[in-house]
């Protein structure tokens, strides 16, 4: 298969947050992979131990595998680019974050894992 270039005169990318990649050019592999235990409060108090006073059950999340995808398959295909470069004036990205990618390239393998439990203990008036 033909190759094929990416041109781009302005990129912005205001945010780049944890586990988050940006790729300028080509890559092999990329591979984010993030756990997060996101505890919110009505009242800001935060003991830094949160997560040493919760049952192991509840963090099933993190541990439970990920189901694989099917390996490729053998498919002709064919392609004609027109031309081979892809040009664009500008990109603007608000923010990247939580194990994903902005690429300006390409990748031959990508595989991107978040595994967020969100713990919230409002009290009820």
């Amino acid at each position: 298969m033909m190759k094929r270039t990416s041109q781009v005169k302005f990129t912005k990318v205001n945010s780049v947050g944890i586990s988050s990649v940006v790729q300028l050019g080509d890559t092999q592999e990329l591979c984010p992979k993030i756990k997060v235990l996101a505890v919110q409060r009505t009242i800001s108090l935060f003991y830094g131990n949160e997560a040493e006073n919760l049952d192991a059950k509840e963090f099933e999340v993190y541990y439970e595998p990920i189901p694989l995808m099917l390996p490729e398959r053998s498919v002709r295909t064919a392609f004609h680019h027109e031309k081979p470069v892809i040009k664009v004036s500008s990109i603007h990205v608000e923010g990247v974050s939580s194990s994903s990618v902005f690429q300006i390239g390409s990748t031959c393998r990508m595989n991107g894992v978040a595994r967020v439990k969100h713990i919230r203990q409002l009290f009820s008036i």
